[in-house]
Formats: C-alpha cells, sequence, structure tokens
C-alpha cells in the first residue's frame, strides 16, 4: 500500500490564540514556503479577515493534512471502503470514498494539535475541515451555525466556505464576511450560548386556545406556516422572542392524520380567522407564500405589515434572503433543518 504521508508545512500562530482557523491541504505556494495558507486563496483569506477586524498575526492557521495532494487533487488522497483496513472508523470525505489509510495520523496530530491549543473557538474552512471537525461534509448547509466538534468534544465550531472556494464562486465572499463577523464574537468566550425559548408543540385544545386568546394583545404576531398537498399542515405563532407556540393540523402518527376531531379543528380555524384578520401587524417570512394559503381558506391578513425576507432583502441584496440563510447569521440558533430526521412538507417556499 502506497504511503501518502509526506508533511510538507507546519502549523502557525500564537500558543495563546483564541482562535484557530483549519484548511484542507497545502498548495504548491504552502509546500514552498512551508505554512499554510499563504497562496493566492491565502492571501485572499488575509484580505477577509482584515475587512471584518481580525488580524491574522493573532490567529492560529493550520490544516487537515500537511501533506500535499498530487496536483492539489484531494481524490488522490481518497479510496474506496474495499481497500480501508480493519478497524478504519472515519466517515467518508466524499460519497463511497475515504482518507487513505496513510494518512489518519493526519486527523490525529490535528486533534493533538487543538486540544494542546484549546482555542475558544475553531473555524474548519470548506468540506474537508468539516469533515475532520464534525463528521460531515456538506459545508453549504452548514455553514455559520456554531456547534461542537466531534473530533474534540467540548470545542466550538463555526464552518465557513475555504476561501479557495470564495476565489471560484465570488458570491460566496459576503457571505464568509458574514461568518467572520460572528467569528469575531464567539471568539471572546470558549462555550457554546443558545438562547432560551419556550416552544410549545402538541398543544392540547385548552393550551391552543388559551394561546391564541392571548396573542390578540401581543404588539408584533409573527406567523409562519407549513404546507403539503396544496394544504395548511401546520401554523405557528410567536408572541415574544422567547415564546412561540406550533399547533398541527397533519398528525402521521394518528389514523386519518389529524391531529384534531373535526369539531375541535373548527373551534382552532375560528380563533385563528379571528386573530388574523384583527390584528394590528403581523410579522412573516416570505409572508406572499403563506397569506395566498390563508386567503384560500378566507382568512385576511390586513396587519400584514412585516416581512423579514423582504426588509432582510432591501437592506442586504448581495446575500442570500432563505430563512435557513437568515438564521445562521442573525440568530446562535443550530440549524433547525438538519435537526430533522425526513421533511414532511411537499410544499417549500421559494426564498431565493
Amino acid at each position: 500500500m502506497i504511503d501518502h504521508f509526506k508533511p510538507c508545512i507546519r502549523a502557525i500562530g500564537p500558543p495563546q490564540a483564541k482562535i484557530a482557523f483549519v484548511g484542507e491541504a497545502p498548495g504548491e505556494t504552502e509546500e514552498q514556503i512551508g505554512l499554510p495558507l499563504v497562496g493566492a486563496s491565502g492571501q485572499e483569506f488575509t484580505s477577509m479577515l482584515q475587512d471584518v477586524g481580525i488580524e491574522r498575526r493573532h490567529c492560529y492557521l493550520t490544516n487537515v493534512l500537511f501533506s500535499r495532494p498530487p496536483n492539489n487533487k484531494l481524490e488522490a488522497f481518497l479510496v474506496p471502503k474495499g481497500e480501508l483496513p480493519d478497524g478504519y472508523s472515519l466517515p467518508p470525505i466524499l460519497p463511497a470514498l475515504y482518507l487513505h489509510p496513510s494518512l489518519v495520523q493526519e486527523v490525529d496530530r490535528l486533534r493533538a494539535e487543538l486540544l494542546a491549543l484549546r482555542p475558544n473557538l475553531v473555524v474548519p474552512l470548506g468540506n474537508t475541515a468539516c469533515w475532520a471537525l464534525l463528521g460531515r461534509s456538506r459545508i453549504s448547509s452548514i455553514r455559520g451555525v456554531v456547534a461542537e466538534a466531534s473530533l474534540l468534544p467540548g470545542q466550538k465550531v463555526l464552518p465557513t466556505y475555504h476561501p479557495a472556494g470564495v476565489m471560484r464562486n465570488w458570491s460566496w465572499r459576503v457571505v464568509v464576511l458574514q461568518d467572520l463577523l460572528k467569528a469575531k464574537i464567539e471568539e471572546e468566550f470558549p462555550e457554546i450560548r443558545r438562547p432560551e425559548r419556550r416552544l410549545f408543540i402538541d398543544p392540547t385544545l385548552e393550551e391552543a386556545l388559551s394561546f391564541l386568546d392571548s396573542a390578540r394583545s401581543c404588539p408584533t404576531l409573527s406567523c409562519d406556516i407549513e404546507t403539503a398537498k396544496g394544504q395548511i399542515t401546520s401554523i405557528a405563532f410567536a408572541t415574544q422572542r422567547d415564546l412561540a407556540m406550533t399547533i398541527p393540523f397533519w398528525d402521521r402518527r394518528k389514523d386519518g392524520w389529524s391531529y384534531w376531531t373535526e369539531l375541535e379543528e373548527l373551534t382552532i380555524w375560528e380563533l385563528i380567522a379571528g386573530l388574523l384578520s384583527s390584528h394590528p401587524r403581523v410579522l412573516f417570512q416570505n409572508g406572499l407564500y403563506d397569506v395566498q394559503y390563508l386567503w384560500r381558506i378566507g382568512i385576511p391578513v390586513p396587519g400584514f405589515s412585516e416581512d423579514t425576507m423582504l426588509l432582510h432583502h432591501s437592506r442586504f441584496p448581495e446575500l442570500p434572503k432563505s430563512l435557513e440563510f437568515m438564521g445562521s447569521i442573525y440568530t446562535n440558533e443550530r440549524s433547525w433543518k438538519s435537526m430533522r430526521t425526513q421533511h414532511g412538507a411537499s410544499d417549500t417556499k421559494r426564498e431565493e
């Protein structure tokens, strides 16, 4: 078996660094100089750090791999499952492709490196770094979200795109800048801080009626619906930043898929209709999608005056405007879509 372990660079940065950046592997310039992130993409990386006010000299810089792939193609370092030895435990980097066994020691080295440093925050740059630190490599779905490293439990990480990816897709640059601004805040403390929320699901009829009645007096009513097969499957309301209730109508756990009895559902919809048709200030995300479904069942929303998607897009037209993206830059929540094991709705909002 060919041994690909041929280190040509070393990590760099102060031992007291509060933030560490992890790239993929050295390129030609990195191999010549012996340091990570010094080639063309490294220079762009430095420029992005400067744009958000992070000084490179205060950062710890390293790579998943210290060995350079032939022709800078990571695939040269990957093998199919059939070529793995017994006891191999790393997940695939690409579909059905795994890191070459002779390079597993590189991941062990990265773990020991970060364990010795213990920065407040590690920023994985790109798919390979996310694979090493989080065991997942779909960077587009996990970037911008603070999480705990599987490689080093207790270590806080915040993934973003690799600067080489930015140079191939320039529209990613503004996204990386947003992630780096978030990283600048997160590097000041080591723990993962999540906001406390009171979220009610599977309510009883009494709980739902009480919540809808109390919602009449809130200053701003936030509303969101989920749909499938042309029907509203659930509707959620938030009356405060930390208080919300989801009222389901479909329930796959029950025969007939109905959460309520016919009389209970009629009572719920009458209260919802009264609430939405009279509340003076209703907030949606891509509300044009929601209100069309509400109009179809005879519920007008004259107080529809706020739309987070449109407000965000009017201020930052260069950024994506999906709820998932907005959550990644405006909140410190987990990526809620990644928390679902399956998607129950077949109809989705178009937000791009």
